[in-house]
């Protein structure tokens, strides 16, 4: 008999979270699991074969997100909650009433203040231990979100990374040179975006491509210069085209978790350049299949080593098609599928 599997997120709306859970839904093995996810209004609706939906109202989405997260509860032997925010409290008030299997990721440190906080998010910080302590298995997304993350929450000593569909992304060749530089994510303070306008000033032969949207838009488009190009929010479709013409990418934020946009450059055999605040050289080899770096001087002397020493760039465009195979949903879903058979 199939174990059944409730998904509580929207996969037809694009979020981090979502994009994950329809990956997950269309990766777990048919033959073991019967899934059920959530959608969110009519828009974007896309039918995944053996995964039935239970739709959530726009009209009433108090009432009919309660109802919705009730029944999967219900129906599940074992249940998914990655919306932290969206999850209603009674729907997993139910779940440990009938002894339902429960489990989350955490995909940023919950306990980092210096930005918007989860714990912020919850009111309280007894608010988010309430929370986290009616779901029975809590995963980090990377080693280093499990040792950061320690302001009370029982989390698995084990990390539950996510991945990417590889498949869904096009690699037009290795490349040899740095012509078009790639930022994907949203136009916000945390991601200090004014840092890439300050390369685009120094390195201008090549061109910036911004890509997202956000407060932030208005402001940095009236101060970038001629080489930069902001492309607004595209959807998965355009991006994968976009990256084609791509030869790097460049992510300056200090706070973030696994970025999702690593994977899916890296797919495109785009390395990237990192800051080393959270843990990426966990997955990321130096110079090898990426760059992780200290400093801003650092970003400015590596993309002019990167200049300077196309072997440097080939080598590392072709490496990084490997650690996009090492993340590929069709790999990372084999250890989804052992936590499942294996939850407490």
């Amino acid at each position: 008999m199939r174990k059944k599997i409730f998904l509580g997120a929207y996969i037809n709306v694009i979020n981090a979270q979502n994009i994950n859970c329809k990956s997950i839904a269309f990766h777990l093995d048919k033959n073991k699991y019967s899934i059920k996810t959530l959608v969110l209004g009519n828009k974007n609706l896309e039918k995944l074969d053996n995964v039935s939906f239970i739709k959530v109202s726009n009209i009433g989405y108090k009432i009919s997100n309660l109802y919705a997260f009730v029944k999967g509860v219900l129906w599940a032997d074992v249940c998914y909650f990655p919306k932290h925010q969206s999850t209603p409290k009674l729907a997993l008030k139910i779940a440990n009433l009938l002894n339902k299997k429960t489990f989350t990721t955490i995909e940023g440190n919950m306990c980092d203040t210096s930005k918007k906080s989860m714990i912020e998010s919850f009111g309280t910080l007894e608010n988010m231990k309430s929370h986290f302590s009616m779901i029975h298995n809590v995963f980090g997304i990377t080693p280093h979100l499990i040792l950061s993350s320690n302001c009370g929450i029982l989390i698995n000593k084990n990390p539950l990374f996510l991945g990417v569909d590889k498949n869904n992304f096009k690699n037009k060749g290795v490349k040899n040179k740095v012509e078009n530089l790639v930022f994907i994510g949203s136009l916000i303070k945390r991601k200090n975006l004014n840092d890439i306008l300050d390369l685009a000033k120094y390195f201008k032969n090549i061109t910036f491509n911004i890509i997202g949207d956000g407060p932030l838009k208005n402001e940095l488009e009236k101060k970038s210069t001629t080489n930069v190009i902001f492309f607004g929010k595209l959807n998965s479709y355009d991006i994968s085209n976009h990256l084609q013409n791509m030869d790097l990418h460049i992510l300056l934020s200090r706070s973030e978790g696994f970025p999702k946009v690593i994977l899916e450059t890296a797919s495109s055999g785009i390395p990237s350049i990192l800051y080393d605040d959270y843990g990426a050289d966990s997955w990321i080899n130096h110079s090898e299949n990426g760059f992780v770096v200290s400093t801003f001087a650092e970003v400015k002397s590596t993309i002019d080593n990167l200049i300077e020493n196309p072997d440097l760039m080939i080598r590392n465009s072709k490496n990084v098609l490997e650690l996009a195979k090492k993340f590929d949903w069709k790999i990372i879903i084999k250890s989804w599928e052992k936590v499942i058979d294996n939850l407490k």
